[in-house]
């Protein structure tokens, strides 16, 4: 084929191209024209309801949690517990055969068993040691408890309680009173302080008493071999306890990783373990925002692995003290999550998205985005008033859904147009403006 050719159908395929792309513009711009009038739409200026928040995300965690190890290698004897057991404080979970591990701990079982004994002579030749000892270990346990229970009372805000009015019911022919109840959470009232403070003070005399008593009897020719007895067998017993995996503390049982006949290693984790009642997330503020955010602010939070599942709870605890996160200053914030309804699964670890709540409620006027037009004068509707289409400028603020919060001329009811004045350009497909 000659260069003329070639030349000629290079010229009549591109002018078919133009004759195209001309008819194609063409069509766009009178389909836009139309769908512009066909599309207009009307939509009344609304009042939204507005708190200010903070958002921030962090991860869900439980308080106490643990990863228990084991302390030595064996195998797997027996498995007390299966995911989604309770738990107490002391229970034995998971044991080894004892002679599939090593001799000094077999040895200790043995020890352990002398050395109780041992004990057991020497507390029961001392009788009343003993029974100081018990009385002195009694004691510290109510002071304890006495401590943790004022503390409880002074720094918790959810305290349960029971209100009970009284009042007068026509019953025959005379009146008698119907008592109602009701409970509720709040902080303790002042007379169960003082209260709890004066069984403090009670709990210290008789815990000093015991102590006073124990270190006298204590003094006697068998004490030094009593405390020695004693270390003996806790030294025992710690070499044993190896051989289990024990609940440190009242708690659900997460996971198990072993089952009987399963060998195991020293440092191998073998249960994980929380209280899932007590749930919180650390979270980190912004600089920016830091300032607004105060202990006792409600939250709501949703985590990613549960779509649709709202938590509540409230700023507990601001560190003052910033950190640089990815060349941004943060603030940590602890947030602590009210208890959720039974037979939630609560997938710790899981993305939760905070919105805390800084502000009060407040109003503000809304319209469709679709309604917001822009120009060089900057955003405007247009409104509709009598007969008239009439411009009026605003400024958007907050997106809520697919309305947005403005600020301008307009009043709740007013009606706005949805319809944008036709501006349509059809692509130039050459590039640049046609």
């Amino acid at each position: 084929m000659s260069e003329l050719l070639k030349n000629k159908k290079f010229l009549w395929i591109a002018a078919g191209v133009v004759v195209v792309l001309a008819l194609l513009i063409g069509s766009l711009t009178k389909n836009a024209n139309a769908s512009d009038s066909a599309s207009a739409e009307t939509a009344q200026v609304v009042s939204l309801t507005l708190t200010e928040t903070v958002d921030s995300t962090g991860s869900l965690e439980a308080e106490p949690f643990a990863n228990l190890n084991w302390k030595t290698s064996g195998t797997v004897a027996e498995v007390n517990v299966q995911p989604g057991d309770f738990v107490k404080a002391g229970d034995i979970l998971l044991t080894l055969d004892p002679t599939s591990t090593s001799s000094s701990i077999v040895s200790a079982q043995a020890d352990l068993i002398t050395a109780q004994q041992n004990l057991d002579d020497l507390l029961n030749s001392g009788t009343d040691l003993a029974q100081a000892a018990i009385d002195l270990k009694d004691a510290r346990e109510d002071y304890d408890d006495a401590v943790n229970y004022l503390k409880y009372l002074q720094t918790d805000t959810r305290v349960p309680q029971t209100k009970y009015l009284a009042k007068l019911v026509k019953q025959g022919n005379g009146w008698a009173y119907d008592y109602d109840t009701e409970t509720f959470r709040g902080p303790a009232p002042e007379d169960w302080i003082i209260e709890a403070e004066n069984d403090l003070a009670l709990k210290k005399a008789k815990y000093e008493d015991a102590q006073r008593e124990y270190d006298r009897l204590l003094a006697g020719e068998t004490s030094q071999d009593v405390i020695a007895a004693q270390a003996k067998v806790d030294a025992a017993q710690a070499t044993v306890n190896t051989m289990s995996i024990i609940a440190p503390f009242d708690g659900q049982v997460l996971s198990v990783d072993q089952v009987n006949g399963d060998v195991v290693s020293s440092g191998e984790l073998s249960v994980n373990i929380a209280n899932l009642e007590n749930l919180y997330v650390d979270a980190q503020v912004d600089e920016s925002d830091i300032a607004k955010v105060q202990v006792g602010n409600q939250v709501t939070a949703e985590s990613d692995a549960l779509p649709g599942v709202t938590f509540t709870g409230e700023v507990m605890s601001i560190n003052p003290v910033g950190e640089v996160i990815s060349g941004l200053v943060k603030y940590a914030v602890r947030i602590d999550l009210d208890k959720p309804e039974d037979g939630i699964f609560l997938p710790l670890g899981s993305t939760m998205n905070l919105v805390i709540q800084i502000g009060g409620e407040t109003a503000t006027l809304a319209v469709p985005i679709t309604a917001i037009q822009n120009d060089s004068n900057g955003e405007f509707v247009w409104t509709l008033r009598g007969n008239e289409t009439v411009r009026v400028d605003v400024v958007g603020g907050e997106i809520i859904g697919e309305m947005v919060a403005v600020t301008g001329d307009l009043n709740e009811g007013d009606v706005v147009t949805t319809a944008r004045e036709s501006s349509f350009e059809a692509p130039n497909p050459f590039g640049g403006n046609q």
